[in-house]
Formats: structure tokens, C-alpha cells, sequence
């Protein structure tokens, strides 16, 4: 008995239990990763959803049958194919019938459905019935003709699809969105006609650029309509990197004090919007919104009306009260994370997709013509047999009526093979007549030269490319629609209204902290020595400016937050922390403040010498989380500087390692947000040299160089000429005679 229980213990792998949970959450992971959230990007599906289709696809549920019940369909996708929950999969085939989820459904529902108020009030399977879209049919179309691999089912008793043959790059068509373990995925459905005209200049452009494919997919396209905002989305990066946001607005019609809203931002909910109108009513928040009224219906699946009260705001401004405080504005995270052909999660821009979903069209459609080529080989072998039958047929007859085995013989009279032979015996009599023996030289001539057709076109890319172009072009003339959502290049952003409460134009001082404490005091700053603060602070920036405006502060991360002066804690004290009112991340703080009615422009600018100019009208964020404006996720933004663009003409730029360009202000773009350009050229190699000081300067001020305890030196406005060059270059180190050695050195510049 022992010695069993020595030779059974001799077969157990002892290892670890964190060894163990590794390796099968890794395994885990990867199967929901690759098996269940994540799209492919060859033909746009989850495998939930491509089991569907192919599954209704082998029950024969095409365009053109009768619709059957959703359960039998369900039914057969989880006995054959995905053996997991029936609610998950019949969740997954609702979706691809709702006309609002996909640009392109790719099933057809009859009954209950749900409703783009509420998507989620669909009936229950029994009830409903279904079959597949025409369009399902380009994803379908020649997917037993070679064009794909097959792989075992989950039990091994039948074979399915490991994908389908798209003629579409679906995956941006429908788009779509999951969770996996570890990553995430938000892809935007875009317009059909757009994505083909894009893929066209891709095969004749195979080098062409990003922003070549944008000027053909100018944004995203979703299937319930509304306005996207350009200027506040990050389209450019989203197509560029394969991550960003998307802001959408619903539309209206205003006539008189009517406000009609005839479309809603995406996934967006008609009874939630009216919740959020009526609340704030309720509560008496807003004053100048007599009634709203859902008058959505079958023929008008989104209308909601709202009547204006009094006379003291427009339609427009209304609207942008609500775009502010309700989901008729909404921003969206697009992920561009796909499977890749290669079987892998990758995070990739617009070019990557397009050029990948190419290559796989291009393959599936030489397969396509090789299998076609091996049935006309095929068919071409057997039709040379024939032939030579007729011209030996009264002999071949007569070896068959009177020999007991005719199959030597016959063999030998034409060196038929195998296949040829089982051909021949098997022909009926009216194949044997003049006019048969016709129809097959005709045939084996047409099949003769479709043969060397395909043959040519298999040996010449550009060939293929201009037959995969030519059925794009059909394709889009029978599929492509208008674009549903417009686009809005340059839009002021939402704000709220803000109820009135009279406030008296007093002068005010505002000081900032090193940590991010703010404070206020009535009067005016003109000493800061006498200021107080917590042991460990000091002085980052200070304002004089009334108590009625409203002052802007940015983070390191280009974040802007916006606060009325009135709103600000006031008194002797210390104040208190910014991050009382705003949500900032840890480890991260304000590093200036601009008064944004009483200059007109700003310069932001990061540690990495990128940059642009930001008009202080796009200034505004009433967020607590705040509003993205510079972007740059490898570089800090250096203190903001804020200024009158008519007053002033040149910017100044330095260095930790003293080197300062002076550049015209007028090189540097006006944006909203972004990144910028470049505004000094700091060399690559030199990474860790970073902006120390950003200011603008004019005729009659000069430049000073400040040390602790050391007189202050200056540089005179005429003496700055060596220093002036375009933003391109790299700047020129500042002369020693205006510097102190192994000193810190503090920068400012004004008047004399």
C-alpha cells in the first residue's frame, strides 16, 4: 500500500498556489480578451455575433426569406457553436437589429426590438422573429468558396467560420464597444460611402498619410444623427493614435419660443433628458423653461418640445444652458483596440485598420479566384475526356455494350484518368448527340479563358486592386447613405446660465499659492512681502481684478478649471485648496492663473517647448473635473502667461540650460486645445532639458535675471536682437555677463 502511495505521489507537479492563479488568470484573461469582448478587425465581430450570423445563415434566414422566431436561432447558435448564456446571446442579436446601435444592422426584427428611448425594452425571444439584412450578405458573400479558415466548433462535431469574408471594413462601419480584462474597447461607427472612398485611395496611394484618409473620413458617423463638435473633439488624435474624446450635441429647430429637438447624441435617453429639464425646474434652478413635452412617435422617434418663458434669453442660449446640464451633450471615449490579423489586441490608428483590412480583402479574394481556378481546372480535365469520347464514340459504345469489362479498354484508347473515366460512364445518352458535343466545346473554351483571366489577375497586384476598387464602387452606390451627423468646426463651448444674483463691481486681489491655496481680499495688491502662508508655501501668482469676473487656473496636465471671484474664500487666513472645488489628481498642481475678461489672449506653452495661443473667450469650464486644453501626455505645462495681442509682439522662451529665443508671436497658431508647435527646438538627445521660464515682451521692457541674494542683471529690449530667430531653432545660450554662476535664476520681464 505504500509503496502505491509513493509511485501516486511521484505523478503530482507540485507548484505553487501564486504560480498557479497566475497562469490560469492569465489564461482567463486571454480567453476574454480574444474570445468574447474584443472585435476583430477583419470582419468588425465579436464571436458571439459572428456565430449569429453565420448560424442564421445555415438556417437559411438570407434578406429574401420569411422571418422565423429568435429562439430558433438562439437555440441552434448555442448548441452548435457558443455554449455560454441564452439572455447574453440574444442580447448581443438585439443589438445588431437596432437601426439607433448600427449604422448597418445586419438583422431584421420584427416585433419588439426596444426603442432608442430605452434600447434595453425589447421582447423575449419567443416573441420576436428575425432574419439577416442584405447587408449581412457583404460579410458573408463567397464564405464557403476557400476564402476563409475553418476551425472545430466547441466539442468537435462541426466546423465554423473563424471569420467571415467582409467586403467592408465593418469594424469601422458598425464600430464596437466591450470589456476585457485589463483593456477596453470604443470604436465609433462610421459613414459606408466615406470608409470606401478612403480604401480606394489607399490602393492607389499605399504610402499616403493619416491625414490624406482624414480629408476622406472627416469624423465619426453615428446612426442616431446629432452635431459633432469638431473644435471640442480630439479627432486628429483619435485617427492619429487610436485614442481621444468625441463631443456630440443634439439638434434643434427653434421658431418663435418653441425649441423642437429632433436628434439626440448618441445612446442618449429622450425620458433621462426630460428628467434633467424638469428637475431643475422643480427645484428652481432655471427660470426661463415654461413646459417640455415628449412628442416622440413612430414617424418622429425623437421629439421633445420646449417652450421658452419670459422674454430675457434666446433659443440659443437656452440650448446651451442644457447642452451644459443634461445628455443633449454628451463626450464619448473612443479605444481603437482590435484584434489585429495577427490575433492580437492592438491599440491602432486609421491607417493601420484600413491598410490591414485590405491586405485580408486582397487574400480573401486571390483565395476566392483560386478556388474558383481549381473547380474550372477540374472541370476542364473532365471536359478534355469528352472530348476525346466523341471522336471515338462508335468505338467506346461498342466496347461498352459488348465487353464485361470495358474499363481497360476505354482507358486505353483516350489515356483517360480515373476521374475521366467515372465522367464518361456516367454521361446520359443526350450527351452523346451533335449538339451536346457543341455545347461542351463552348463551354471548355469559356472555362478556358476564364482560366487564363484569373491566372493574369493572380500575377498582377494592380489588377486585383482595380477589381477590389471596382466592387467598392458598386458597393457604395448600392449601400452608402448620407452622413447622419453633422459636423460643427468651430462651436463656442456650452455654459451654463447661472441665476442672477446682483453682485456690487468691487476691487479685489486674488493670491495664489505654491500648493494650490486661493484666497481673496477686498481692495487692491501692491506689496506681496506682508502676504502669509502655511509653513512650507509661498507666492505662485496674485491678480487684482473685481469681484464680478471669473478667473481661470491651470494644472500640469493643461487642464483648466474657472471660478467667480465672488465664489472665492476671502479673510486673513491662509484660504483654502483649490482641490476643495476642483477634482485634480494627485501629485499634480496649479501652476498659474489668468483674469480672462481683462486680457485677451494666453501662451501656453510645456517644459518640452511645445505649444500655442489660446483666446480667452474659450476660457470657460464650469466642471469640477475641469477641461483638457493643452495636450501633451510626455511634458508638463509651464506657468500660462496671459496678455493683450495687440500690445505685444515678440514671446520669450528659456532653458534650465540658459538657452532663450525670443519669437514672433504672430508664428504661433490660435487654438482652442491641442498640442501646439513647436516653439523652441529642444535636441532630442537632450531630454532632460526643459523650460524654466515663458513670457511675452515689448519695446520699452527689458529682460531680468534675478538670483537669491545677488544683484539683479538685466537685458535691455535692444539687446535681445541675438536672441530673436524663428521657433523652429534652437535658441542661443544666454551671455555670461547677465547671468551668475552655479546660481538659481529667477526670470521676469518689464518695463525699466
Amino acid at each position: 500500500m505504500a509503496k502505491n502511495k509513493d509511485l501516486f505521489s511521484s505523478n503530482i507537479d507540485k507548484i505553487s498556489i501564486g504560480a498557479f492563479s497566475e497562469d490560469a488568470y492569465l489564461n482567463y484573461s486571454m480567453y476574454v480578451i480574444l474570445d468574447r469582448a474584443l472585435p476583430s478587425l477583419l470582419d468588425g465581430l465579436k464571436p458571439v455575433q459572428r456565430r449569429i450570423i453565420y448560424a442564421m445563415s445555415e438556417l437559411g434566414l438570407k434578406h429574401n426569406t420569411k422571418h422565423k422566431k429568435s429562439a430558433r436561432t438562439v437555440g441552434d447558435v448555442l448548441g452548435k457553436f457558443h455554449p455560454h448564456g441564452d439572455t447574453a446571446c440574444y442580447e448581443a442579436m438585439v443589438m445588431m437589429a437596432q437601426s439607433f446601435s448600427y449604422n448597418s444592422p445586419l438583422i431584421d426584427g420584427q416585433g419588439n426590438w426596444g426603442t432608442q428611448d430605452d434600447p434595453k425594452s425589447f421582447a423575449a425571444m419567443r416573441y420576436t422573429e428575425s432574419k439577416l439584412t442584405k447587408y449581412s450578405d457583404l460579410l458573408l458573400r463567397n464564405l464557403k468558396n476557400g476564402t476563409v479558415d475553418w476551425i472545430p466548433n466547441f466539442d468537435g462535431s462541426l466546423d465554423e467560420p473563424k471569420f467571415l469574408p467582409s467586403l467592408i471594413p465593418n469594424i469601422l462601419v458598425n464600430g464596437s464597444s466591450g470589456i476585457a480584462v485589463g483593456m477596453s474597447t470604443d470604436i465609433p461607427p462610421h459613414n459606408l460611402g466615406e470608409i470606401i472612398l478612403a480604401v480606394q485611395h489607399l490602393i492607389k496611394n499605399p504610402k499616403c498619410s493619416v491625414k490624406d484618409l482624414i480629408d476622406f473620413i472627416p469624423a465619426p458617423d453615428y446612426p442616431t444623427g446629432g452635431s459633432l463638435l469638431r473644435n471640442e473633439s480630439d479627432i486628429d488624435e483619435i485617427y492619429n493614435e487610436g485614442t481621444g474624446n468625441i463631443k456630440l450635441r443634439a439638434e434643434y429647430a427653434s421658431k418663435s419660443k418653441e425649441i423642437t429637438i429632433n436628434s439626440l447624441p448618441y445612446q442618449a435617453s429622450t425620458t433621462k433628458i426630460i428628467e434633467q429639464i424638469q428637475s431643475q425646474i422643480i427645484e428652481r434652478k432655471i427660470s426661463f423653461i415654461g413646459s417640455v413635452e415628449d412628442q416622440s412617435d413612430e414617424k418622429n422617434p425623437v421629439k421633445i418640445i420646449i417652450r421658452i418663458k419670459g422674454s430675457s434669453v434666446s433659443a440659443e442660449d437656452v440650448m446651451n444652458h442644457l447642452y451644459f446640464t443634461t445628455d443633449l451633450e454628451r463626450s464619448y471615449r473612443v479605444n481603437l483596440n482590435i484584434i489585429t490579423s495577427e490575433g492580437k489586441p492592438k491599440v491602432m490608428n486609421l491607417k493601420e485598420i484600413l491598410s490591414q483590412w485590405l491586405a485580408f480583402r486582397m487574400d480573401t479574394y486571390k483565395k476566392q479566384l483560386n478556388h474558383e481556378n481549381n473547380q474550372i481546372l477540374e472541370r476542364l480535365h473532365i471536359l478534355e475526356g469528352f472530348l476525346i469520347v466523341y471522336k471515338h464514340l462508335d468505338k467506346i459504345i461498342s466496347i461498352l455494350r459488348n465487353d464485361d469489362n470495358p474499363k481497360q479498354k476505354i482507358m486505353k484508347i483516350g489515356k483517360f484518368t480515373e476521374i475521366q473515366y467515372e465522367s464518361i460512364v456516367n454521361m446520359r445518352l443526350r450527351n452523346i448527340a451533335k449538339l451536346e458535343e457543341k455545347k461542351i466545346n463552348d463551354e471548355f473554351a469559356k472555362l478556358k479563358e476564364r482560366n487564363k483571366e484569373i491566372s493574369s489577375i493572380l500575377k498582377s497586384k494592380s489588377k486585383l486592386n482595380k477589381l477590389i476598387s471596382e466592387e467598392l464602387d458598386e458597393l457604395s452606390e448600392e449601400y452608402s447613405s448620407d452622413r447622419k451627423t453633422n459636423i460643427l468646426e468651430d462651436v463656442s463651448s456650452s455654459k451654463q446660465i447661472k441665476k442672477e444674483i446682483k453682485i456690487s463691481n468691487e476691487a479685489m486681489f486674488v493670491v495664489l499659492s505654491t500648493n494650490g491655496w486661493i484666497k481673496s481680499n477686498r481692495g487692491s495688491l501692491d506689496k506681496t512681502d506682508d502676504l502669509a502662508f502655511k509653513s512650507g508655501d509661498s507666492l505662485l501668482d496674485c491678480l487684482n481684478i473685481d469681484n464680478d469676473k471669473e478667473v481661470a487656473f491651470f494644472d500640469q496636465k493643461g487642464f483648466l478649471y474657472t471660478m467667480s471671484v465672488n465664489d472665492m474664500p476671502s479673510g486673513r487666513g491662509y484660504g483654502e485648496s483649490l482641490k476643495k472645488y476642483f477634482t485634480i489628481d494627485d501629485g499634480i498642481h496649479v501652476i498659474g492663473m489668468v483674469d480672462s475678461k481683462n486680457t485677451d489672449h494666453t501662451l501656453l506653452s510645456t517644459e518640452s517647448g511645445y505649444g500655442f495661443i489660446c483666446d480667452n473667450h474659450d476660457l470657460s469650464s464650469s466642471n469640477r473635473k475641469g477641461k483638457a486644453i493643452l495636450k501633451n501626455k510626455a511634458s508638463m505645462l509651464s506657468k500660462p502667461v496671459a496678455f493683450k495681442m495687440e500690445d505685444y509682439k515678440y514671446y520669450i522662451l528659456i532653458t534650465d540650460k540658459q538657452y532663450m529665443l525670443v519669437g514672433d508671436l504672430s508664428d504661433i497658431p490660435i487654438m482652442s486645445k491641442g498640442k501646439g508647435v513647436k516653439l523652441i527646438n529642444i535636441p532630442k538627445s537632450d531630454e532632460e532639458e526643459k523650460i524654466v521660464f515663458s513670457g511675452v515682451i515689448k519695446d520699452g521692457e527689458r529682460l531680468e535675471i534675478a538670483s537669491k541674494n545677488k544683484r539683479t542683471k538685466y537685458i535691455e529690449f535692444e539687446d535681445l536682437e541675438p536672441y530673436i530667430m524663428d521657433r523652429t531653432r534652437r535658441g542661443k545660450k544666454i551671455d555670461n555677463k547677465y547671468t551668475h554662476k552655479n546660481a538659481k535664476l529667477i526670470y521676469n520681464t518689464g518695463k525699466k
